[in-house]
């Protein structure tokens, strides 16, 4: 999200963010989903089913419009706090009848507001929380290298439960969030099927790496947006490359000794996932020898089972996967529940 921002500033357009803060029953959406909008009409992300996000943009426009003609620094940003009731099955004459209840808070944002900076400090540094009272008050902020957590004592708890993965809270006009860098996923192997992988991941905001020595293939016309890494598997090394550390592994090679020696390798980076391509006898194979307790962390086949079969449709039951894994789901159908996100 805040690339898409940072990319509007670098030409030169205000912006704005749209976040739900709080919901009451059925939504699409859960308290810190984010919504990025800019002066010229570019957008990025969702806060609901697609149902309000033109009504935010007109709201948050006169919001843009008030911070463009400021420096930017100004902590009192243009912002409000929108209460939509979606019980009302005709509402705007929409049908939409979600039974719920949201509230979103959108304020104009500036390379260099105090949100901004506390953002991009928390995604380079491991992640923060952020409190703020909503929708214009100073935000407050912290980080691990900090020290210890720091913030108001009412909301000591609320703050470490968010920062342990809990969904952003809404305590009166006190609102905590976490911000955290997004989640890296490292696809070995450069081959074709590979690419519709990585273009998924990345739009599911994965932090996307592909590993492979062939530079003809492994580069940024295959694989537009990633990082690169050329190089065997067994060259990669957390002192090198820490970022690999607590990542996604997607194994897809489609060669048997460069995915043994891919294995091997992950087996000693510390993963916190590991998918392998292909039926789970030859990954058996393949880990022949290897410590018994990585052996069963590791998912073969990789992939939900929707009936995928072109590289297309494979890829989106492995990203599918990857997104259920990374909040904690299972992956299995949505049918007849009364509340989405249950």
């Amino acid at each position: 999200m805040m690339a898409e921002m940072e990319k509007a500033w670098a030409r030169g357009v205000s912006t704005a963010l749209a976040e739900v803060v709080a919901v009451e029953g059925s939504a699409y959406r859960r308290p810190g989903a984010l919504m990025m909008m800019a002066a010229d009409g570019a957008m990025h992300g969702t806060v609901s089913g697609g149902c309000l996000e033109g009504d935010i943009f007109v709201r948050a426009e006169p919001l843009m419009q008030a911070e463009s003609q400021t420096d930017g620094l100004s902590e009192a940003f243009g912002a409000a706090l929108l209460d939509y009731d979606l019980n009302e099955d005709d509402m705007w004459s929409l049908g939409l009848g979600c039974k719920g209840r949201i509230k979103v808070w959108v304020r104009a944002l500036g390379p260099e507001s105090p949100e901004t900076e506390f953002i991009r400090r928390a995604l380079q540094s491991g992640g923060g929380v952020l409190v703020t009272e909503i929708p214009t008050g100073t935000p407050r902020g912290w980080t691990p290298a900090d020290g210890a957590m720091t913030g108001p004592q009412h909301l000591r708890s609320q703050m470490e439960a968010v920062w342990d993965g809990g969904e952003p809270v809404l305590e009166g006009s006190l609102y905590v969030r976490a911000w955290r860098p997004p989640h890296t996923l490292i696809i070995a192997g450069a081959g074709h099927d590979a690419e519709p992988v990585a273009q998924m991941a990345r739009e599911a905001d994965f932090s996307v790496t592909v590993l492979d020595p062939r530079p003809a293939f492994n580069d940024e016309r295959h694989f537009p947006g990633v990082t690169h890494w050329v190089m065997e598997p067994e060259a990669l090394t957390l002192a090198e490359h820490p970022e690999a550390a607590g990542a996604f592994w997607v194994v897809m090679n489609h060669h048997k000794d460069r995915d043994r020696r891919t294995l091997a390798a992950v087996s000693r980076l510390a993963p916190r996932f590991v998918g392998a391509l292909g039926p789970w006898r030859r990954t058996e194979e393949i880990l022949e020898g290897m410590d018994p307790d990585f052996k069963e962390r590791v998912h073969g086949p990789l992939g939900l089972d929707v009936g995928g079969d072109t590289p297309f449709e494979v890829a989106i039951s492995i990203v599918a996967q990857l997104m259920a894994e990374s909040r904690h789901r299972s992956g299995g159908s949505l049918n007849r529940r009364d509340a989405l996100h249950a």
